[in-house]
């Protein structure tokens, strides 16, 4: 009596069933990863990331949050917006957003710490350390790092409202929902060429060969549509940001020169790690992938926009 290979039994009625169930299951819980930090779990995401002092939470300076506030008049937000869009001191050195002013559950626009730093002093107060050694701030590398923590007053404000126009559009619905397409896609696609070539005639092996192909194109359309997004919404706030005024068009060339040269800093410390994560240029390392802009190309934008707006004055003090 011949025996059926457990393999046989996704091909019957109940075998197929069970494999949508499982893909389903898994689209949803996917998308449920992406939405829900950003939505129902946001303030648990936001006490991950957040600056602990001896223990607590740290508060935002009286000084910082005045800046803040300056950001929600300059951008022109609604009062809605206002209320629902929370700042809170983030762990690290670098800006954080989480959430979308589009929800009811609102937006947290996390601030690093080196937006307190005026001078050298205020540095090394904090004893900063890099792989769990302090970072000597005599140093060449050291005093290039410890410049580029330090931002001017207008520089911080244009990084704190590039942040908040980051949560001000449908981007976390849109890449929730990008998981579940392309699981739905794989798989439809897999039942299409099973039915149309008859491989369900054929040996398993071909069918796995089909899945693999199908799988890894799934999900390099998966990550190219989330980058695409990305990098599009990025685009579009840069040039928002120009909108504000010459001020802060140099503003935003200044803040992308100093996160190179805390980056090229950084790469120095960190040795074979920092090789690995930043470029010599001070660019993120991401491979072949591109989830965000470089930041080389985002600094010479504004740099572009400000030769454009120089050229603009000197038209205008002519013409007058």
């Amino acid at each position: 009596m011949a025996t059926r290979r457990p393999i046989t039994w996704f091909l019957t009625e109940k075998g197929r069933r069970f494999s949508f169930a499982i893909v389903t299951g898994t689209g949803i819980a996917l998308t449920a990863a992406r939405f829900m930090p950003h939505t129902f779990f946001l303030e648990k995401y936001k006490s991950v990331v957040h600056y602990y002092r001896d223990g607590q939470p740290a508060e935002i300076p009286k000084e910082l949050s005045t800046r803040y506030e300056r950001c929600l008049d300059l951008l022109k937000l609604t009062d809605v917006h206002r209320k629902i869009i929370q700042p809170f001191s983030v762990y690290g050195f670098d800006l954080f957003h989480a959430g979308s002013t589009n929800s009811k559950f609102g937006v947290v626009i996390g601030i690093p710490v080196n937006f307190t730093y005026k001078t050298l002093d205020d540095i090394e107060k904090d004893n900063i350390q890099v792989n769990q050694k302090t970072v000597d701030l005599n140093t060449d590398v050291g005093k290039k790092l410890a410049e580029a923590l330090i931002l001017p007053e207008k520089v911080q404000e244009f990084a704190i409202c590039r942040e908040i126009l980051m949560t001000n559009n449908s981007k976390v619905l849109f890449e929730s929902t990008y998981p579940f397409m392309c699981i739905f896609f794989v798989y439809n696609l897999c039942h299409y060429l099973n039915r149309k070539l008859n491989l369900y005639l054929a040996h398993p092996v071909v069918r796995v060969t089909m899945y693999s192909i199908v799988g890894l194109f799934g999900m390099g359309s998966y990550f190219l549509i989330k980058d695409l997004t990305e990098v599009y919404y990025e685009t579009r706030v840069d040039s928002k940001l120009c909108e504000l005024g010459p001020e802060y068009i140099k503003s935003g060339l200044i803040f992308y020169e100093k996160l190179l040269q805390r980056n090229q800093a950084l790469r120095e410390l960190m040795g074979n790690e920092g090789a690995r994560k930043y470029t010599k240029m001070g660019n993120e390392n991401y491979g072949i992938r591109q989830p965000h802009l470089a930041l080389i190309h985002r600094k010479q934008f504004f740099e572009e926009k400000l030769k454009e707006s120089s050229n603009i004055e000197d038209l205008e003090n002519i013409e007058s």
